[in-house]
C-alpha cells in the first residue's frame, strides 16, 4: 500500500509517520503520560501531523501488519538552546503493528518503528520506537531512543491530540490513520 503525500506547502511540511500511533491513541480518546527523559530535558519540542499506513488492512486481533508512515515535524524550539539547528524535518516511519485484543478499529495494538527524522539542515536524527496503545500490554506510550544522528541519547516522546482512522474501517479493516496535530519533545 503506497502512502499518500500532503500536498499543500503547509501540509508537505507536516508529514510525520511513526506517530501514526500516537494517531491511534488519540482516536481511541487516551492520554499519554510524560516520560522521563534520559537526555537533557528539554532539548527540543516540535508539532507534526500526518499519515500512516498498513499493509495489509487490520481485521482483527493476533494479526500483523508492515506499517509504512510519512509525515514532518515543524516550528521546532530547542528550549535549553542545545539545537537551535534543527528547526523543521521530513519523517519517514516504517516497521510492524501487531493487533492485539478486539477490533483494530478499537485502536489496540503495538508497533515498533524504525523512525528518520531529516532535518532541513541536512543531517538525519534515527529513532527505535516502540509504541503501545492497548493497557493490557503495559504503560501506553509512544517514545524510544533516539540511537543517530542529532540529539543521539535522547528520548523521543509524542503526545497526540487528533487521530482519524479511514472511514470505511468498520467495513475494511484499518488501513490508515491520520492526524492533524501531536506535540514531539526530545529529550
Amino acid at each position: 500500500m503506497s502512502i499518500r503525500p500532503c500536498t499543500s506547502p503547509s501540509s508537505r511540511l507536516h508529514r510525520f509517520g511513526v506517530l501514526a500511533a500516537s494517531a491511534a491513541l488519540s482516536a481511541a480518546g487516551l492520554v499519554l503520560p510524560a516520560t522521563a527523559a534520559h537526555a537533557a530535558a528539554g532539548d527540543l519540542t516540535c508539532t507534526g501531523h500526518g499519515v500512516i499506513n498498513f499493509d495489509p488492512a487490520l481485521t482483527g486481533a493476533g494479526q500483523t501488519a508492515g506499517v509504512t508512515g510519512d509525515a514532518a515535524v515543524v516550528n521546532c524550539l530547542s528550549p535549553n538552546g542545545s539545537h537551535p539547528q534543527l528547526k523543521n524535518a521530513d519523517v519517514s516511519a516504517k516497521g510492524t503493528a501487531h493487533t492485539q485484543n478486539g477490533s483494530p478499529c478499537s485502536l489496540l495494538l503495538t508497533a515498533d518503528l524504525t523512525v528518520a527524522f531529516n532535518w532541513d539542515n541536512g543531517q538525519t536524527s534515527t529513532v527505535d520506537a516502540t509504541v503501545n496503545t492497548d493497557p493490557a500490554k503495559g504503560l501506553i506510550s509512544i517514545g524510544g531512543p533516539v540511537v543517530g544522528g542529532p540529539l543521539k541519547g535522547d528520548t523521543f516522546t509524542v503526545v497526540p491530540v487528533l487521530a482519524n482512522p479511514n472511514p470505511d474501517c468498520g467495513t475494511k479493516g484499518l488501513t490508515s490513520l491520520t492526524f492533524d496535530t501531536v506535540q514531539v519533545t526530545f529529550g
